[in-house]
């Protein structure tokens, strides 16, 4: 018997399990019925062992991997060595002009500003760059700083400030890791252990920086002692060159490069990169059911073929399941066409055509390129329902 067949025998002792039990065991001839004597006696004992059945229940779903949850689930990770990643801070940069509209040079580092509306964001200057931008880091963890870019006002007063604009989402933050998440890692199989700049190793480092989302090692790209690390950040779009910039420095620092002073073993000169996008444009023809039109159903086809891309930019850093080593991505059209066909009031479809070519896209991951897929334009052409 498995956890899980044990879970369900003990929820499925409920109160008239165990009333039925104990019922069972009284003399034929004794009036059972409710609000007979033995009824009355016997009922309060079956609620209490079915509420007793439940906690046992819930003792061996906390008590495994598998099933455990919540609090319970970072007990099993503590053991396993590791911890559920926590929600990070998003990192923006702002422009910061005058009446003339022209850049200010008085924002200093630890000025505060906040995003516009009911419920503000609040941001803290980190850097001021060359051309006078500043790097600002949300002061609230999680994904909600990823979504805004627009104007921001002064907290901290600035009498030379006329307008304050957040330009880019530089670093994006992610939320807590869920359950379903953090399970999939403490039962992942670890073939390989983290040693001396191996490949695990240097997964090992990267999963600690929270910035970074996914990762593809290259070791020794261009020889011995060399190593080369393609990242994504926490949306799963290619790095900036702010977050490139703080991961190399904590893996290899650039003015002591190999010389241990980062994560990275002595001896190891390490390459932090961002890979190629390679857009995809995808052009299909669709049969909508006769209660929809193709307008209506748009928006739904859009999602699907979105997501369809996110799913892959999640398989991007894995190793290659059927060689156990190196990466390999690509972009089938009879996975978009699945997607596509999920879709409520999609009755039919042709096979998507990618890039102008009847093909799927095959990303280059080599030492010399590495190619992340994005979705381009979406042209949809309707055709009559047969």
């Amino acid at each position: 018997m498995n956890p899980e067949e044990l879970i369900a025998e003990l929820e499925s002792e409920d109160f008239e399990f165990w009333l039925d039990f104990m019922m069972d065991e009284l003399p034929t001839d004794i009036d059972t019925r409710e609000g007979s004597i033995a009824y009355d006696a016997i009922a309060p004992t079956a609620t209490a062992l079915a509420a007793n059945s439940i906690k046992k229940a819930n003792v061996v779903r906390q008590s495994y991997t598998a099933t455990a949850e919540g609090e319970f689930l970072d007990q099993r990770a503590i053991e396993h060595g590791t911890s559920r990643f926590k929600a990070t801070y998003a990192q923006v940069t702002a422009k910061f002009l005058d009446d003339n509209n022209q850049p200010i040079d008085n924002v200093q580092v630890g000025d505060r500003f906040a995003s516009i509306g009911d419920d503000p964001i609040f941001y803290t200057v980190k850097s001021i760059n060359a051309d006078l931008t500043g790097l600002m880091v949300a002061e609230t963890a999680g994904t909600r700083a990823n979504g805004y870019i627009d104007q921001v006002l002064p907290v901290t007063p600035n009498d030379s400030l006329s307008w304050a604009e957040i330009i880019e989402i530089t670093v994006p933050a992610r939320d807590e890791e869920d359950d379903d998440h953090l399970r999939e890692r403490l039962l992942a199989a670890d073939n390989w252990m983290a040693y001396g700049g191996n490949i695990a190793d240097y997964q090992d480092m990267l999963r600690n920086i929270v910035e970074v989302g996914a990762a593809q090692i290259y070791p020794a790209w261009q020889g011995g002692s060399t190593a080369k690390l393609v990242i994504l950040d926490n949306s799963l779009m290619p790095a900036s060159s702010t977050l490139l910039k703080q991961v190399k420095e904590k893996i290899d620092p650039t003015d002591a490069s190999g010389e241990g002073y980062g994560l990275a073993p002595i001896g190891h000169a390490v390459t932090v990169v961002a890979p190629e996008v390679v857009t995809v444009n995808v052009t299909v023809s669709i049969a909508v059911d006769v209660t929809k039109t193709l307008n209506e159903v748009k928006p739904q086809l859009q999602t699907a073929i979105s997501e369809y891309f996110a799913e892959r930019r999640k398989a991007w850093g894995k190793i290659n399941t059927k060689t156990g080593r190196g990466y390999a991505l690509t972009v089938y059209r009879s996975q978009i066409l699945s997607a596509i066909m999920r879709v409520e009031g999609i009755v039919d479809a042709s096979m998507p055509v990618l890039n102008g070519n009847n093909s799927d896209v095959v990303m280059i991951l080599t030492n010399d390129k590495s190619q992340l897929p994005v979705l381009g334009d979406v042209t949809f052409t309707e055709e009559a329902v047969r």
